[in-house]
């Protein structure tokens, strides 16, 4: 009894170690760069979308740190170190990736609905809250996305290879 209980724990916690942070997800290289003002902090990045899921590693040589954000299911699991940013603009910056990624299902789908309407327009988008305020502006292209924050009036610019985003 004990040699089974000894080989199914083994089993179990060997499996734990080989987990896969993109989930077996195909990943892309990209440059995140969020500028207010004339302040601006640039990370690399490598991330992998998909419906309900998004998975990316941030880092920034500069401040010598790094973040790890995980979005599965409508649940975010988030962990930074040595980097200029809060726990309000960590939290502000998961709304920011719900908008580019999931908001009106484009150009992946979630179950989870964190904002009112959205309204496509081309290739722009716009997030609206629930009580009608415009939120965001998103706009594709084949090697770029940009968000404008209208509320914070910020900028986040993500620089990917090609269109490797992706589009549903």
């Amino acid at each position: 009894m004990k040699f089974i209980l000894f080989s199914l724990l083994t089993a179990f916690l060997l499996t734990g170690c080989g987990y896969d942070f993109y989930m077996n997800k195909p990943s892309v290289k990209q440059i995140v760069s969020v500028t207010r003002g004339d302040q601006t902090l640039s990370l690399d990045s490598e991330a992998a979308v998909d419906d309900d899921f998004y998975a990316a590693k941030l880092k920034s040589d500069f401040f010598r740190g790094y973040a790890e954000i995980k979005y599965e299911n409508g649940q975010y699991h988030v962990k930074y170190r040595n980097l200029p940013i809060d726990e309000d603009k960590m939290k502000q910056l998961e709304n920011d990736i719900f908008a580019i990624y999931f908001a009106g299902d484009y150009p992946y789908k979630s179950k989870n609905k964190m904002f009112g309407k959205t309204v496509m327009s081309g290739r722009t988008k716009t997030v609206y809250d629930t009580d009608g305020y415009e939120l965001y502006k998103v706009t594709y292209s084949n090697n770029q996305i940009y968000l404008y924050n209208n509320l914070l009036e910020y900028s986040l610019v993500i620089d990917v290879g090609g269109d490797s985003w992706g589009q549903n």
